[in-house]
């Protein structure tokens, strides 16, 4: 079984360099790590080119982009070069992400002895640092009444399981089927941050179910990857959240999507939001509907506005 392993970095060296050597102490291999360097400034470049010298139980290959694609451009970017090596499956991580050191040989245990050729995808369980469950990372949803989306996140008693269904992954952790790619596509590229990862399961599901595997397993250091400063009203992170959340229930629940922004503009109206995030949220919106995705011209990494300023 030929299993290729795609980790997007972005200006995170010490964690790279920590994810990278959790996936060399593996008890059992993959065949291809493919590094895609999402144009990083802080010496990512400088070290990847080291490191593809060194001898390991696998094959290296390094991309870097021209430019910061966001996270899913580096995905695609990934998903692309790793479907011209002919894979069964393509293992998706992100840079702070460290694999526990059974985590490989966990999934060939599960798909030695489970029929896995029509899953799209596995999963495993996402902990943090500590080793707590990060049942986010795991989800379900439904429509009620044709018109509101729910989300329901993974719970304790799932992990009691030997495997269980959800709808929605993160690219955290996850074997994607070469074969369920081959039908519904890769990751949509033009999302630049949020909801990539989602909108790619809900179509990974027409092809088969995705199954989660607690017994593998993966540590995610993201503590510090989420703006939680008091004093932000509005940040570059606001407006893909909402941008990309409504386009992706626009292609696959219209009348859901419909109502979702009735909702939001019903709440500015009201006057839940400032000025500043009612122009943030309206500009998401109407760019969701005209299908205007990309990186935006004002609504760049680093984009913020900060309270009474």
């Amino acid at each position: 079984m030929n299993v290729d392993v795609v980790i997007v970095t972005f200006n995170r060296l010490e964690k790279l360099k920590k994810a990278l050597a959790s996936y060399e102490k593996q008890t059992k291999s993959f065949r291809n790590m493919i590094v895609v360097n999402n144009h990083s400034t802080d010496g990512t470049l400088e070290y990847l080119e080291e490191w593809k010298q060194k001898e390991a139980p696998f094959s290296k290959y390094v991309i870097t982009t021209e430019d910061n694609l966001g996270g899913s451009g580096g995905f695609y970017t990934g998903q692309r070069f790793a479907m011209t090596l002919n894979p069964d499956w393509v293992y998706l991580a992100d840079d702070d992400a460290y694999a526990e050191h059974d985590m490989m040989e966990q999934f060939y245990k599960f798909c030695e002895t489970h029929d896995v050729g029509k899953l799209s995808a596995i999963c495993g369980a996402v902990c943090d640092v500590e080793g707590r469950i990060a049942y986010q990372h795991r989800s379900t949803y439904k429509i009620i009444d044709k018109r509101l989306y729910k989300r329901d996140v993974s719970v304790p008693e799932d992990y009691q399981k030997e495997c269980f269904r959800i709808d929605m992954l993160s690219y955290v952790c996850s074997f994607i089927n070469s074969q369920a790619i081959k039908k519904v596509g890769m990751v949509n590229p033009q999302y630049f941050i949020y909801y990539d990862d989602t909108e790619h399961s809900i179509r990974l599901k027409k092809y088969g179910e995705i199954l989660c595997v607690p017994a593998i397993r993966i540590d995610h250091d993201d503590a510090g990857n989420v703006t939680n400063e008091l004093n932000i009203e509005a940040s570059w992170q606001d407006y893909y959240f909402n941008r990309n959340k409504i386009h992706m229930l626009k292609k696959h629940h219209f009348i859901a999507a419909a109502f979702a922004t009735s909702r939001v503009l019903k709440e500015i109206k009201r006057g839940d939001h400032t000025a500043v995030q009612a122009r943030l949220v309206k500009d998401a919106l109407r760019d969701a509907w005209m299908g205007r995705l990309g990186k935006h011209s004002k609504y760049k990494p680093g984009w913020k506005v900060v309270f009474g300023f």
